[in-house]
């Protein structure tokens, strides 16, 4: 009873427009995970507001957000928490229809599925033409996100259910020393669900945004990840020195996800879960001081020469940019 009477609540809240003060270091990213449980649905939020919003990367403490109703009105089923052990949500005052109940985490393992597939690829040939959005239902939308439907001009060899990565081609990656082609960047911004299929397209639905998806952007079947359960470090005895090549700080809207390319890849032997540190060398009055480390990255996703990682611990005193130089310190097994 109590688990239903918990279910309801969820159900009333979500079934209406709420409103959210934004606070110190929110993100748009945090508050599509308190009202949703599900922080890809930032795009949805941003929407709503696109006269408080001049750009989604920054939100300033104080605005006075709108927040719609789940696209689908779906709610997570939960578990009844005893009352000492709930945690408190922020719901507004005005809209607060019951007590504060606990909210379950999303998956934030570094290696999980969902964070592999968003960090992109780095590939050393274009992938050939599959397929690409054509359209929108209604149609005329100019920015895609999750829950919107679009057409895709491919109705040959697809069925109602597969799933499609949606992606778009970046920039061509180049060594910061050296000018070394190391590969050509894919940027993938969600994926989506065929619904229909006609003579000559498909109709399909965005099943998760991580960036703003726009007609004219390309699609291919989703291959799914096998991300690693479990991963071991230990300290290693090769030594391994490179460099960032590439920072994808999309800033406060994508905290705590910051994805960093390097210099090393399977050409060099590097594997997933390896972790370089990333340093600064130091000199005070002309004399060699020990190195500075400002952050560390873990190897998510390796390719022929280049790999990707998630950025961590960057230290206040310093900004992560392309060009810094980094040390294997500890090796997966």
């Amino acid at each position: 009873m109590k688990k239903l009477l918990i279910l309801m609540v969820f159900v009333s809240l979500f079934a209406q427009e709420s409103t959210h003060l934004v606070k110190i270091d929110d993100t748009l990213w945090d508050i599509a995970d308190i009202y949703y449980q599900n922080p890809f649905l930032w795009p949805y939020i941003w929407r709503a507001n696109l006269t408080e919003i001049d750009d989604p990367h920054w939100i300033y403490p104080d605005q006075m957000f709108v927040i719609p109703p789940h696209p689908e009105g779906e709610v997570t089923e939960y578990e009844y928490v005893p009352e000492a052990e709930r945690t408190i949500v922020s719901i507004p005052p005005e809209k607060k229809v019951a007590e504060v109940i606990s909210v379950i985490e999303p998956d934030r393992r570094i290696f999980s599925e969902e964070i592999i597939h968003r960090a992109g690829f780095i590939l050393e040939e274009d992938i050939p033409l599959w397929g690409k959005i054509v359209g929108t239902e209604p149609s005329g939308e100019k920015l895609i996100t999750s829950y919107k439907k679009v057409y895709i001009d491919r109705a040959e060899d697809i069925s109602v259910g597969d799933i499609l990565t949606i992606y778009r081609p970046g920039k061509t990656i180049n060594h910061p020393k050296t000018g070394e082609f190391l590969g050509k960047e894919i940027i993938v911004l969600g994926k989506a669900e065929i619904i229909d299929i006609g003579n000559e397209g498909s109709r399909a639905k965005v099943i998760a945004s991580y960036a703003v998806i726009k007609k004219g952007d390309y699609v291919l079947p989703y291959e799914p990840i096998l991300a690693p359960e479990n991963v071991e470090l230990v300290a290693t005895e090769d030594e391994i020195e490179g460099y960032i090549v590439e920072v994808k700080d999309e800033g406060l809207l994508t905290e705590p996800h910051v994805f960093a390319y390097i210099d090393h890849g399977e050409n060099t032997g590097i594997a997933v879960g390896d972790l370089f540190n990333v340093y600064q060398e130091r000199k005070v009055d002309g004399k060699e001081m020990p190195d500075f480390d400002i952050a560390k990255i873990q190897v998510i996703s390796v390719f022929q020469k280049a790999s990707i990682g998630l950025l961590l611990n960057v230290r206040e005193t310093g900004v992560v940019k392309r060009g810094e130089k980094i040390r294997l310190a500890m090796e997966a097994r």
